[in-house]
């Protein structure tokens, strides 16, 4: 793995000092908390205080720990049972380059297994419609019913000890997607949005296709389930459709299968104009495979916390990969089902290897190894150079 280290960023003005000067200048400082780097929270102390309201995704304090934690580089250290050799490997963390890396490499791997594969077709007689196996669904939360970080929570599939919240209604939800659409496969996206909640994306692989139609919105084009009784199912026939734009919360309360917030179905098609037609798998893993704490150009080295964050799209990355990190979520999961209807192959079983994980260190605690082994080096060194002088007085004499 690659060794790097971080940004070095000043966030508070040098006091004066009398070893301050051009020959001798004041390291900036390197976090912008006092955890040096360190996530000091209890975890499920943290997701009962969230729920509690005495934390907030929001919080300034919680954002600055979460900057420096993602910035901060911690190493595992592997020793080689055979030979003694260590060997220092640098940490997947949400947002730097192990976990980008990581996740472009399962993004890779979906996207090769769908390659040469057929989901939909057309139907015949009408250019405008098609039978397809893929639906993109993307869920959200009424706002005035749940905060963000009750929305986050239940998204776990357990129950955070301590509290008597919804949780799982991910899995709740794909149960009622099996009574209606059949058997299928899925793929979960916990995704942010830049407010701070939730809006959760999942890839549906159906064993039988469902008929979509084309439709343009505001130069936008997508594919829109037309089975009237399905859309009855879903929530999406005329008389909830009406009833939503006269009072929301109640036609979410009537709603059949999700009763939290807003769900929109997509078909994924192969042809014609759709945003999103040809690559859902990269649209629902795009906030995932960017490493955003690269020394050379981190994205968040600048700021203090997410709040300072304009760019609707960084923001959004970041509180999706705060949330996840706050509540113990995974942000992509896909199961058995998803992986044999794309006949992806098993996971090689490991070759044993004799290799060890032995700790984990911290970036502080790796520089100052490595300055050891320096000056070890550089001693020596100098030790050989003075047996081979000594050596050449000798000969000379």
């Amino acid at each position: 793995m690659q060794s790097t280290t971080c940004n070095s960023v000043d966030f508070s003005p040098v006091e004066d000092s009398a070893e301050a000067s051009p020959e001798s200048p004041v390291k900036p400082r390197k976090y912008r908390t006092d955890n040096g780097g360190c996530w000091p929270y209890d975890p499920e102390q943290l997701m009962r205080d969230a729920l509690a309201g005495k934390v907030k995704l929001t919080d300034e304090e919680l954002q600055s720990v979460f900057f420096d934690w993602m910035s901060s580089i911690d190493y595992n250290l592997f020793r080689n049972t055979e030979t003694g050799d260590d060997y220092y490997a640098m940490c997947c963390k949400r947002g730097n380059v192990v976990y980008a890396t990581r996740k472009t490499n399962k993004e890779k791997e979906i996207r090769e297994a769908l390659e040469g594969k057929e989901f939909d077709y057309p139907v015949e007689g009408c250019g405008r419609r098609r039978m397809t196996r893929f639906l993109l669904v993307t869920l959200n939360f009424d706002r005035e019913r749940f905060t963000a970080e009750e929305a986050w929570a239940s998204l776990r599939s357990t129950p955070i000890e301590g509290t008597d919240y919804i949780y799982n209604v991910i899995n709740k939800f794909n149960a009622n997607i099996s009574k209606i659409f059949g058997p299928h496969g899925t793929l979960v996206c916990k995704e942010g949005q830049s407010s701070g909640y939730p809006a959760p994306h999942l890839i549906f692989l159906l064993d039988e296709p469902v008929m979509v139609e084309y439709h343009e919105t505001h130069g936008k084009g997508s594919w829109r389930i037309c089975d009237s009784a399905i859309l009855e199912r879903i929530g999406k026939g005329p008389k909830l459709r009406r009833l939503a734009f006269k009072d929301h919360r109640k036609a979410i309360q009537f709603n059949p299968i999700w009763k939290y917030g807003f769900c929109d179905f997509e078909g994924i098609v192969t042809s014609g104009s759709s945003e999103r037609r040809n690559n859902p798998i990269s649209y629902v893993f795009k906030y995932l495979t960017k490493c955003l704490t690269d020394p050379e150009d981190s994205k968040i080295a600048k700021y203090k916390s997410i709040n300072e964050i304009e760019d609707k799209a960084l923001r959004t990355a970041m509180f999706t990969h705060l949330a996840n990190k706050c509540f113990g979520t995974r942000d992509i999961t896909f199961g058995k089902g998803f992986k044999e209807r794309l006949e992806m192959l098993p996971a090689a079983k490991p070759v044993s290897s004799p290799w060890k994980r032995i700790r984990t260190l911290t970036d502080s605690e790796h520089d100052l190894i490595l300055e050891l082994k320096e000056r070890r080096a550089v001693k020596q060194f100098r030790t050989i150079c003075l047996g081979l002088g000594a050596m050449t007085d000798a000969a000379q004499t």
